[in-house]
């Protein structure tokens, strides 16, 4: 072959952006290049023309100048001009050959193989190549770890949540209530299962049902912890959709959506859409509200879910009172996950009572008292064989009583009193004299909220709320982290503007009338200890999502007239991580309905001193009595109401105390399991390498980053920027590699694998060339100067959907060969590691000639290489069937088993994993490798 012939394609080391090149001019001393996509020539000096010949290989696809795609069958040299013979398939499946001469190839050419980029020259920094082996690295370990879909939430490691997230969230299609009582966090626990769900690929559509005031705080939830786009859809929303075009469902055009209950009761069609659209996960919030009786039926709500539950394998219900409304509603919210196992009510509440016979032994068993004859007779009769009195057979009878009994698959509750760790709180009250203006007659908003009206804020001037407030705020809270929650915004920034310039008091404000950025700031700024806001003022939205367990003194402006809104409002404070008794300050207008509905929750409802989780159901009970009460001032008839509701209250509470299902509690957080899965999570964060790689690639990128001395990085684009397609703002972003960090500053993003950023970096560099090849040096005596090693990065592919995890089960999902010049394997010899810190860089001049002088070693190497990679194949391909061939069946045996004793598993459950074993085996047959990564090393003297 010529070195030089007219007609041939060359491309510009140093400008691959003008394309593929043809050879138009040659002469003793230079050469010319056409360069058609940019249509420029360029003249190069023919002895140091820094172009690669491109000439492409049997089984290579190229495009000729029409761009029809072609794949190369054989190729010929026709003096120095290439001729490939070419074949393709046409619209009509029929076979087409042809002979297309070099010349006759697009300008247009993208250079993504390896081999095929450092043959061209196309040398990349060995920062970027180090990155990419990095990248592929920590991807193979993510993919195979069992903490895949945890580590990227931004929550705190708190036992019974991560438990339950990872008990059901690993489960296909999975069906649960989850029933923890108010403050342990039902909304993360489901947040976390849905995140875990997506990121494992067992789920890909989220339908979210929630009542309309809860549709914004879950919106915000989803993206603030876990990074999670749910979009929200209203009338207005799918009026629009529909309007653009009235043939689409509007609930096909966004993945995750959350919408209200009561959308979907009062428009037959959207609910006819939603069940259409096919959805893998429904979750519905406030479950307490579907309710069910075998002599009136169900309500609106109920019919809407199990319509909806019928057609969606995966269900997640949350209620913290399951029980609260019957006997009944709790059975039939169960039969809504699994109406073959919850067929009867009347063999439900003969199986409830046999539980309880089983939950007494169980919690004999792990109480510390011995066994006594009669209790080792019945755990024998429970489970079929005898056990002896020892710590490592208790432990295991235990675990076989929650597997066999009970509702304990599909039904999650942890308790305050089985969790610990709630400091408690205190009740403050504030009698204030109602001035002259106040309004002791009317409506009852205009008498508990009469500022409302007043939006001029002349209320202000007579309201001796805010006397106390500034005074407490100078003197008894002066040196505290005070929340302030109050029913609406205007209120707020009245307060806000008069404590900030009248008091001198450092404020933060957080209403529904701030950008999300703005609430993070805001939120960000009362966090900060030293420099902080003293107080931060909320509207009802501030007690919607956000924890504030730093602080402990909460102001509660006004009484919302929900007890459940209440408690929501306190449970801002009263959570898990809250270090100090909650002191709840309540001021209220003496001789006015504030004082009056502040008694009712006080002493009917005692809200303020506890959880009451009857306390909503009472109200709605006495919902007439109160508000004529609430009206006006009717003396004793009010005592009166307060002590019979009171004596209900605690007539109810002893009866859910002494119904307790402690074997349930224990089943929804299994400590020692739990433990294992906080302290694996606690290594992560210890041992994460993420913060120097992300570091080092923005650095290497252009990407501008600035470190702050609060722990957190100022990401920003610039135009500089060498790679495209990232998910970052454009208007940059702040961000933290520590979970301690981002449960404090939630203006900050929680930088993790599984973050947005983060992965869209890790598939940039899978997808594109980014790094592929590089050429370094290799300082040395050990070997012989001059020459060269040639080390391949394979990953090992499978084409498999992503729920199954293939990759989990390869031995290996990276294969590095390292050869020598004369074909020595030295992949085993010479870690990657231990020769890291004597390879170094080499500039793109020198690089492209040790290519282009050892281009014929290199092509035979690589050949070698490649054989050597696909020969590991057939013993990697037997060591994964096999592993994940009894991973499956060892679950799938474990499930077959329980059924004899638990009818709550379900048969579906069962095929569904034999079916995906089978699948699963059937793919790995597949395996395959796909060359990654190419370096050639030249070995010179220290």
């Amino acid at each position: 072959m010529h070195q030089f012939a007219i007609g041939q394609r060359w491309l510009s080391d140093t400008e691959t952006e003008l394309g593929l090149g043809v050879l138009i001019d040659v002469d003793e001393r230079s050469i010319s290049i056409l360069f058609p996509k940019s249509d420029e020539t360029r003249v190069y000096a023919r002895n140091t023309a820094p172009l690669s010949r491109i000439v492409f290989n049997i089984n290579d696809e190229v495009h000729d100048q029409e761009g029809n795609a072609w794949l190369v069958e054989s190729l010929d040299d026709v003096r120095g001009v290439i001729r490939y013979n070419v074949v393709r398939t046409n619209e009509n499946g029929e076979k087409i050959q042809k002979a297309l001469n070099e010349t006759r190839i697009g300008a247009q050419i993208q250079l993504s193989k390896p081999l095929e980029r450092i043959l061209a020259s196309q040398i990349d920094y060995k920062e970027w190549y180090d990155l990419r082996i990095e990248a592929l690295q920590m991807q193979a370990n993510m993919q195979s770890s069992p903490l895949r879909g945890l580590i990227g939430s931004r929550v705190g490691l708190i036992p019974h949540q991560l438990y339950i997230a990872h008990e059901v969230g690993k489960r296909f299609a999975p069906r649960v209530l989850l029933a923890d009582e108010v403050g342990l966090g039902k909304t993360i626990e489901a947040g976390l299962i849905i995140h875990q769900q997506l990121k494992t690929g067992r789920a890909e559509r989220i339908l979210v049902l929630v009542p309309d005031s809860l549709q914004y705080q879950w919106m915000i939830e989803m993206r603030r912890r876990f990074n999670l786009k749910f979009s929200i859809f209203d009338l207005t929303r799918t009026a629009s959709i529909k309007e653009h075009d009235p043939e689409l469902n509007p609930f096909l055009t966004e993945q995750c959506i959350i919408a209200s209950v009561d959308l979907m009761i009062d428009h037959d069609d959207l609910r006819e859409q939603a069940v259409e659209a096919g959805f893998d996960v429904l979750v519905v919030d406030e479950a307490h509200h579907l309710m069910w009786s075998e002599e009136e039926g169900a309500n609106d709500r109920y019919d809407l879910v199990e319509e909806l539950a019928e057609s969606i394998p995966g269900v997640l219900l949350l209620t913290a009172t399951p029980e609260q409304l019957g006997v009944e509603s709790h059975f039939a919210r169960l039969r809504l996950l699994d109406p073959q196992r919850f067929s009867s009510l009347e063999v439900f509440l003969d199986e409830e009572q046999q539980y309880q016979h089983t939950a007494k032994i169980a919690e004999v068993l792990m109480s510390d008292a011995a066994l006594q004859d009669e209790h080792l007779a019945t755990i024998e009769q429970l489970l079929g064989h005898a056990i002896q009195d020892e710590p490592e057979q208790r432990y295991r009878a235990i675990h076989e009583l929650l597997d066999r009994h009970g509702t304990g698959r599909i039904l999650f509750r942890n308790t305050r009193e089985a969790i610990q760790g709630f400091p408690g709180r205190d009740c403050q009250p504030v009698a204030l004299v109602a001035p002259e203006q106040w309004s002791m007659d009317g409506k009852l908003r205009e008498q508990m909220w009469p500022e409302e009206a007043q939006l001029d804020g002349t209320w202000m001037e007579y309201d001796p709320r805010v006397t106390w407030l500034m005074e407490a705020l100078r003197k008894d809270l002066k040196h505290k982290k005070v929340l302030l929650i109050a029913r609406s915004g205007p209120v707020v920034e009245a307060l806000e503007n008069a404590l900030r310039l009248h008091a001198g008091i450092r404020t933060a404000m957080f209403h529904e009338g701030m950008s999300l950025l703005e609430r993070d700031q805001a939120a960000a700024y009362f966090a900060e200890d030293s420099y902080g806001a003293q107080i931060l003022l909320c509207s009802e939205i501030g007690s919607e999502g956000r924890n504030f367990q730093f602080a402990s003194d909460l102001i509660l402006f006004d009484l919302p007239a929900n007890p459940d809104v209440l408690e929501q409002r306190i449970g801002r404070l009263d959570r898990i991580g809250q270090e100090n008794r909650i002191q709840i300050h309540v001021p209220y207008l003496i001789g006015t309905a504030q004082e009056r509905m502040f008694r009712w929750y006080n002493e009917a409802l005692n809200i303020f001193g506890n959880i009451s989780p009857t306390a909503q159901t009472l109200q709605e009970n006495f919902i007439v009595e109160l508000k004529d009460c609430l009206l006006a001032d009717l003396g004793q008839q009010f005592e009166d109401l307060l002590e019979a509701v009171s004596v209900q209250r605690e007539a109810l509470e002893t009866e859910l105390q002494e119904g307790r299902d402690r074997l349930l509690e224990y089943n929804s957080c299994r400590p020692v399991v739990a433990d294992k899965i906080v302290t694996a999570l606690e290594d992560y964060d210890d041992n994460s390498h993420l913060p120097m790689f992300m570091k080092r690639f923005m650095a290497s990128t252009n990407i501008d980053f600035d470190e702050q001395s609060n722990g957190t990085v100022i990401i920003k684009p610039t135009d500089q920027m060498q790679v495209q397609g990232l998910d970052i703002d454009e208007e940059g972003m702040t961000v933290t590699f520590y979970r301690d960090q981002a449960l404090i500053r939630e203006d900050a993003q929680y930088l993790t694998l599984e973050h947005p950023f983060t992965e869209s970096v890790v598939e940039m560099i899978q997808t594109q060339s980014f790094g592929s090849t590089n050429v370094a040096l290799l300082k040395t005596n050990a070997l012989k100067p001059g020459t060269i090693l040639l080390e391949v990065w394979f990953k090992v592919d499978v084409v498999a959907p992503k729920a199954l995890n293939l990759p989990e089960s390869l031995p290996k999902q990276l294969i590095r060969v390292l050869l020598s010049e004369n074909g020595q394997d030295l992949s085993l010899k010479i870690d990657p590691e231990i020769i890291k810190p004597y390879l170094h860089h080499l500039d793109g001049n020198s690089g492209r000639q040790v290519v282009k002088a050892r281009r014929e070693v290199i092509e035979q190497r690589y050949a070698q290489s490649l054989e050597i990679a696909r020969g590991s194949l057939p013993e990697m391909k037997q060591q994964a069937k096999t592993f994940f061939a009894k991973k499956w069946q060892y679950e799938i045996d474990r499930l077959t088993y329980l059924k004899q004793f638990n009818p709550s598993i379900r048969q579906d459950e069962i095929q569904g994993l034999e079916k995906l074993q089978k699948e699963g085996l059937e793919l790995l047959d597949g395996l395959a490798v796909t060359p990654e990564a190419i370096r050639v090393i030249v070995v010179v003297k220290p």
